[in-house]
């Protein structure tokens, strides 16, 4: 991928939470790319560190759901750096088993870490790039399933969230020096499905005994599965061009029924 349009990144800030490996660190590694001074965040130390020396970027362990912590970022970020130019909002965690399988701890540790992760992230950098006199622009992680509710149900709850979170900053942020995107990965070969080796102790798994049912919303579709380069490609050139969605597989929109639905509902109010 070349640089068209991220000419001005060169030597700016980027941070990426859960950068230690997946979507996030092919992000931070496209950013090394660009010029841009890095930062990765990630609650799992070994693959941080091994991460950030390949890359040659900065490594901050980091367990998102911590708000001082991630307060702790934000300071050291701007305290080093003076600002956070682009920024990957992309930490998060999936569950598999069925809602009427899923424990209440289960519930909430996802719910900390794809809901009240991402709050904690905006509400330390968003006010700190606002004041900045650059701005700067932030991507969002939700997922396809943020916007059908084809895995877990509380992966699917906290997606849809981390979706309208983003699309009312895209109102709020209307006009202003900082923008927004928010990215819905398909199927991605990321470790995401191995999520539950970052559970806090105490928390047991759900052993599930099948798969969730949405996984049938696909039925005659044919998802592609990327590679994070791919989609780190992808999240580049929309940022590029300003796009607020990134959908890295627009064959899987066909399982977003519900538009149709309500569309039909409208028509018989109407």
């Amino acid at each position: 991928m070349g640089q068209v349009g991220f000419e001005k990144y060169a030597g700016r800030v980027c941070v990426v939470t859960g950068g230690a490996s997946g979507i996030g660190r092919a992000l931070a590694a496209r950013s090394v790319e660009l010029g841009m001074r890095v930062v990765i965040a990630d609650i799992e130390s070994e693959p941080l560190h091994a991460t950030a020396l390949e890359l040659g970027v900065e490594p901050f362990q980091l367990d998102v759901r911590d708000p001082d912590a991630v307060e702790g970022l934000a300071v050291s970020v701007f305290e080093r750096f003076g600002s956070c130019d682009l920024l990957f909002n992309n930490a998060g965690v999936a569950g598999r088993a069925r809602i009427d399988e899923q424990t209440l701890d289960d519930w909430n540790w996802i719910i900390d870490v794809n809901i009240r992760g991402v709050v904690h992230v905006l509400h330390a950098f968003l006010p700190r790039m606002q004041a900045s006199e650059e701005g700067g622009h932030i991507v969002n992680t939700a997922s396809i399933g943020g916007l059908t509710a084809i895995v877990s149900g509380p992966y699917t709850a906290t997606k849809y969230a981390v979706v309208g979170i983003s699309e009312t900053l895209r109102h709020e942020l209307a006009g202003s020096s900082v923008g927004i995107s928010v990215l819905c990965p398909g199927f991605v070969r990321t470790n995401l499905g191995t999520s539950e080796r970052n559970r806090p102790a105490g928390s047991a798994a759900t052993r599930p005994t099948s798969r969730p049912s949405g996984f049938g919303l696909l039925a005659g579709t044919k998802p592609l599965v990327l590679d994070p380069e791919q989609v780190a490609d992808q999240v580049f050139a929309a940022v590029a061009d300003g796009e607020f969605w990134i959908v890295t597989d627009p064959s899987i929109l066909s399982a977003v029924s519900r538009y149709d639905e309500l569309r039909a509902i409208a028509e018989r109010v109407g």
